[in-house]
């Protein structure tokens, strides 16, 4: 009867052997699909992260064009102030008028004290 534990104790020490190389099989395969996903994961981030800046990116530029078309609102002028403008640019003209005349009527005499 001993010699049949030896064979029971070499069939489990076989038993043991093999599932214990399988179990590092698997070990090792679940830690090469961990490295895998782990590569594919951050290949993915990056991915999203890039679409993320140029995403940012195009609000930025989008956002500056909004800027510059309200700007240009702002800048424009309502009829009230256009009117003013016109009149001021008409009193200054009758002004520059005057002054253009006075100063050739001056000329005009120092002309003739000079002949």
């Amino acid at each position: 009867m001993a010699v049949k534990s030896n064979k029971g104790k070499k069939i489990k020490d076989k038993v043991s052997k093999s599932t214990t190389s399988s179990s590092s099989k698997i070990k090792s395969k679940s830690k090469s699909s961990q490295k895998a996903q782990s590569k594919s994961t951050k290949i993915k981030i990056q991915k999203l992260n890039s679409d993320l800046s140029e995403f940012n990116e195009i609000t930025k530029l989008l956002g500056n064009d909004d800027k510059a078309t309200t700007n240009k609102d702002v800048k424009v002028l309502d009829a009230k102030q256009i009117n003013e403008d016109l009149q001021k640019d008409q009193e200054n003209k009758l002004k520059n008028k005057k002054a253009e005349n006075d100063l050739n009527k001056q000329l005009e005499l120092l002309t003739e004290m000079g002949l």
